[in-house]
């Protein structure tokens, strides 16, 4: 009956709207292009970068940057010159851990851009354990607890937990939500209402000690599976990019009836253009799950 209501509702506003239809014609001026870096990185492999240019409100065409110089500073040292392979730009060199890495990017014709972001020190986990069915929610899915224990560094740190999972039987994945989570440390974050497809929280309730979280999460599973779980210990431009893209990516959702949200701006830490450069180090492990 409400998808009816809906329809129904969105049927006269459209009526309403064509009695009075009037084209105005908008003469907007040029936006000014920047420079748009993305680049995810981590210990033990090269530094990947790509690269586009912002376009207007207008263009639906992203143009691509060609001919890019992008020079790769350790620690303010030039030690390397990416090279592009396929639509990307990489590294010679491995990115490590507790290096300091910058960016330098000259694109023809457009003005130069500059980015820097570390690599954290990997968090080990120490204990992992997973309990089945601890709970029914409303909408009847069963339940899962995963808890996770490890050591915090004193100082500030970030987090990021994803989970995967994939059929013992025939290696196939099975999807994965996270659902009733009450645990403050991931409460406190306030990301939870955007469905966010990892957990991402900081070490503020626990600087410096011994953490254990209890994050809980449903499936659709209907044999053993093997749960993956990535650990990851990120930059703090990292933790600030995911913190928005949630809301971001939730806010496309929205529409007239549920509410038209605020226009949201991604985080950059892109000095003179837009996009991320971020680094961050992983600890995984498997553990198997039943599912019946």
């Amino acid at each position: 009956m409400r998808p009816f209501l809906n329809a129904l509702a969105l049927f006269a506003i459209l009526t309403s709207f064509q009695s009075c239809r009037k084209v105005i014609e908008i003469d907007l001026p040029p936006a000014d292009s920047k420079v748009v870096v993305n680049s995810f990185f981590t210990d033990g492999d090269p530094i990947k970068v790509n690269l586009s240019k912002s376009i207007g409100v207008l263009d639906n065409i992203i143009p691509e940057c060609k001919n890019a110089t992008i020079i790769l500073l350790i620690n303010n040292v030039k030690t390397d010159t990416l090279y592009p392979d396929n639509g990307y730009y990489y590294s010679h060199v491995l990115a490590e851990r507790g290096k300091n890495y910058s960016l330098i990017v000259h694109v023809p014709n457009m003005d130069s851009v500059l980015c820097e972001d570390i690599i954290p020190e990997k968090t080990i986990l120490q204990n992992c354990i997973c309990t089945d069915s601890v709970l029914i929610d409303e909408d009847g899915f069963i339940i899962n607890e995963l808890k996770l224990d490890f050591q915090d560094s004193a100082g500030p740190s970030f987090y990021e937990v994803q989970l995967s999972a994939n059929y013992i039987i025939d290696n196939n994945y099975t999807s994965i939500w996270f659902r009733k989570n009450s645990d403050p440390i991931i409460t406190s974050t306030g990301l939870l209402d955007y469905n966010p497809k990892t957990l991402i929280f900081t070490d503020k309730l626990f600087d410096g000690k011994h953490c254990s979280v209890k994050i809980y999460f449903a499936t659709q599973a209907y044999a053993d599976y093997n749960l993956k779980i990535t650990f990851r210990s990120v930059s703090e431009s990292y933790y600030k990019y995911k913190e928005r893209q949630y809301a971001y990516l939730f806010s496309l959702g929205n529409d007239i009836f549920s509410g038209m949200s605020d226009p949201i701006n991604l985080y950059s830490n892109i000095k003179g253009g837009y996009g991320i450069f971020a680094g961050y180090s992983s600890d995984e492990k498997i553990i198997t799950v039943s599912g019946k």
